[in-house]
């Protein structure tokens, strides 16, 4: 599935989705008077001070609500004042493709911090929805949506909201409690498949996205969207084709001069797609403040600690997760890192990441797999 990119910066009607009423505007014709044959009976003119219609307060019950798309829904072609944007390592996801957007306040902008420290106006939108190919081979062919997530900025935080599409694809509908979905496709080798999608009910969301009891953004940090992206112009980088939208408040510093994480699926070092991959899949939970900080593991691409990356590090209350190994991550053995054991199991109790996947990322295992494998010196000590 393909998605539309703005070439210029325009106002979405955000009154509208920050609580203020959306109303209609209608053109209705001139005033040369009624059209030969018309009736002319007088009718009562319109109040000149009308009430005014109460305000419509987010979330909406449906998608459509908000006007984010224009023509049918599943077009998800947005309108002006919603951004497309890129990430270079994406979560997995069962399979699930994903189409990324930003929308800000009217006349507001993004202040560039460092790396992971953007700061957003409030009233801020981010919107993430999840489909499925129908083929693999072909990812930007036909596809099924499955989900849109919604993030909002209020004065109190981000609030998460997540919407279920229906089969036919013209709506989509707030959901609270969570669902599961049954998909079909054809996989990466021709074959027909099966799968089972999860929405997380809305306060699963806070699992990967809540550290030190603050709902925090994931995918928009800097190493993530430095990156080169295709534009009716050619290619250009992301970051400045962000800024050229007038999306930041200060000026940007030369890309080449930011962080930038390396493509799992590139050619790449493979030191730095292996931590690039972990950094999107493990470090929301993997990281100070985060549900698996007091475990010691720390999987931010930055992080570049032997044992804080896991290398030679004993596991701690991990009980049946370490699948009968010593340490989290055995230079030379992947076979025997608690890591690959965890990321190939399927067992709730066992499997990593924790919540929505149902299957393992092939791809992924073998990337990690490979990146342990090539440590040098081989092995571990196991302490007396």
């Amino acid at each position: 599935m393909s998605f539309s990119r703005q070439s210029r910066w325009a106002l979405l009607g955000l009154l509208g989705l920050l609580g203020f009423p959306l109303t209609a505007i209608s053109c209705g014709g001139d005033d040369a008077g009624p059209a030969p044959g018309a009736s002319t009976t007088s009718t009562p003119p319109p109040d000149p001070d009308p009430e005014p219609e109460p305000p419509r307060e987010i979330p909406y019950e449906t998608l459509s609500e908000y006007g984010f798309f224009e023509g049918p829904l599943a077009d998800l072609r947005p309108v002006a004042g919603v951004v497309p944007y890129e990430v270079t390592s994406p979560l997995w996801a069962d399979h699930a493709g994903k189409g990324r957007f930003i929308v800000l306040p009217e006349g507001a902008q993004i202040d560039l911090g460092e790396v992971e420290d953007w700061q957003f106006p409030v009233g801020t939108i981010i919107i993430k929805t999840f489909f499925f190919s129908l083929d693999l081979r072909e990812p930007e062919g036909p596809a099924r949506i499955v989900e849109t997530r919604l993030l909002i900025l209020s004065e109190e935080g981000w609030v998460p909201h997540t919407y279920a599409w229906n089969d036919a694809q013209t709506e989509a509908t707030r959901l609270v409690a969570g669902d599961r979905v049954d998909v079909s496709y054809t996989d990466a080798q021709g074959m027909p498949a099966q799968g089972q999608y999860v929405i997380p009910n809305t306060n699963q969301c806070k699992s990967c996205h809540e550290r030190d009891d603050t709902i925090h953004l994931l995918g928009l940090v800097t190493p993530q969207l430095n990156r080169e992206i295709d534009t009716p112009s050619g290619p250009r980088n992301q970051l400045v084709e962000l800024a050229e939208l007038g999306m930041f408040s200060g000026a940007l510093p030369p890309p080449a001069d930011l962080p930038a994480f390396a493509d799992p699926r590139g050619s790449g070092m493979l030191d730095d797609r292996a931590r690039a991959y972990l950094h999107a899949n493990c470090s929301h939970c993997h990281r100070p403040g985060g549900a698996g900080g007091p475990s010691g593991l720390v999987l931010l691409e930055w992080e570049r600690t032997p044992l804080k990356n896991g290398i030679c590090k004993t596991s701690v209350a991990a009980g049946a997760g370490t699948g009968g190994h010593a340490f989290d991550v055995e230079p030379g053995h992947p076979e025997q890192s608690i890591m690959i054991f965890r990321m190939g199991s399927t067992d709730p109790e066992i499997k990593m990441p924790e919540l929505t996947n149902r299957m393992p990322d092939q791809d992924g295992i073998a990337l990690v797999s490979g990146w342990i494998a090539a440590m040098d010196p081989p092995g571990c000590v196991a302490s007396p």
